[in-house]
């Protein structure tokens, strides 16, 4: 039915194709996120705190500007310690 669709109207096959590649970016983004980001838990077995574990000189985030900035902050103390 949808073969048929766009064959009678060659001329939205680009959006087509578009649309179908941004919805399956954004899929593929939303596991990677829920797979790797120490915000999110999806585990209910493990860790329930999985973001105290993350260093201060470690990059928890997907792009980084500065990456100078976590390797200066090797061997300070973590704030968290102190509340």
């Amino acid at each position: 039915m949808v073969v048929t669709f766009l064959r009678q109207n060659q001329t939205i096959i680009p959006l087509v194709a578009i649309c179908a590649g941004g919805v399956g970016a954004g899929l593929l983004y939303a596991m990677y996120t829920l797979k790797t980001s120490p915000e999110v838990a999806i585990n209910k077995v493990g860790n329930p705190h999985p973001w105290n574990s993350i260093q201060q000189h470690q990059n928890a985030k997907l792009i980084t500007i500065n990456k100078d900035f976590f390797e200066n902050r090797r061997g300070l103390e973590s704030p968290s310690r102190r509340f």
